[in-house]
């Protein structure tokens, strides 16, 4: 580390997953936590009021505010906070999600699954160079989608609102939290079904649910 300082802005609704990286970073030489919060919403306003070096958050807050989290949140983050690298921390599988954060402006993805370290080796390299990082965990899902044959991608427009139904909210709330029209909403959930070639609602959350949207 060469005596350099990294400050760290993290963010997840998990009060057991905060700590755990709280623990990991302060054990780590190096490292000061500049903030905690538990919601988009508080991430973006204390990274206005207190600077960090880095942004370490979750993809999916469904716990308390629900205002601001996955795709909105990083579109956010990297509009008011362009100098600060994120870092996402998920239990996510879905390359489609992994490979449209990336897109949106995060530097790093790792997986929950993984050693809490990989976090801290995250925060390094994105701090330290312009190149991205992935846990061994995200890379293996890459790798094997890379191999696997090629199937059909939903645009990130259309897995926001899988995630979000899939999370219990219904179509006027989705339509509400984006920003967009309740048969918007409908339309863009119909066309991401019969990509999916999925005919029922039950079966939308299930596919959800297999493939770590939530």
């Amino acid at each position: 580390m060469s005596g350099r300082i990294i400050r760290v802005a993290l963010a997840d609704d998990h009060p057991l997953v905060v700590a755990a990286l709280r623990d990991c970073f302060q054990r780590t030489p190096g490292f000061v936590i500049a903030c905690e919060c538990t919601n988009g919403s508080e991430l973006t306003s204390a990274l206005s009021q207190t600077p960090a070096d880095v942004a370490v958050t979750d993809f999916s807050m469904g716990h308390g505010d629900r205002s601001l989290d996955g795709f909105n949140l990083l579109r956010r983050l990297v509009r008011l906070h362009p100098k600060t690298p994120v870092v996402v921390i998920s239990a996510q599988t879905n390359t489609g999600v992994i490979h449209r954060s990336m897109k949106l402006g995060a530097r790093a993805f790792v997986s929950k699954e993984d050693d809490p370290h990989e976090v801290i080796r995250a925060c390094i390299q994105v701090t330290s160079t312009s190149g991205e990082f992935f846990s061994p965990s995200i890379r293996a899902v890459l790798e094997a989608a890379s191999t696997a044959a090629p199937s059909t991608e939903l645009t990130v427009r259309e897995l926001e609102i899988v995630r979000l139904y899939a999370q219990g909210l219904q179509l006027n709330e989705i339509a509400s939290k984006l920003g967009r029209s309740v048969s918007t909403v409908s339309s863009q959930k119909t066309v991401a079904m019969r990509k999916l070639s999925i005919q029922t609602n039950t079966d939308l959350i299930r596919y959800a649910y297999e493939h770590g949207l939530i």
